[in-house]
């Protein structure tokens, strides 16, 4: 999983490394270790949280690193238009000939 991110986000200089500080969100992966099935409403041994006041996110019960980087874009989702940006999630193909 922190290969699939470090391969996905883009990395900070050594030089922003050094001062980097406190992060700004963390994420807690806890694999294929499941949520609590006692849990009022939990149906699933997986569960994703977000908690923006806390900046956090939990996962359970998975091993699908992409909860990952979904956390990653609902943050940038809600953060961006704040910031007057307009928040778009989108892919595109090249052709051979460009």
């Amino acid at each position: 999983h922190a290969l699939f991110m470090r391969n996905m986000l883009i990395r900070p200089s050594e030089a922003e490394l050094a001062s980097f500080g406190e992060p700004d969100y963390v994420i807690y992966n806890a694999g294929e270790f499941p949520a609590n099935h006692h849990t009022d409403g939990m149906s699933s041994k997986t569960s994703v949280a977000l908690h923006l006041g806390r900046r956090e996110m939990v996962i359970l019960g998975t091993e699908y690193a992409g909860e990952m980087k979904k956390g990653i874009f609902t943050i940038m989702h809600y953060l961006a238009p704040q910031k007057g940006v307009l928040s778009l999630h989108a892919s595109a193909n090249e052709g051979h000939k460009g």
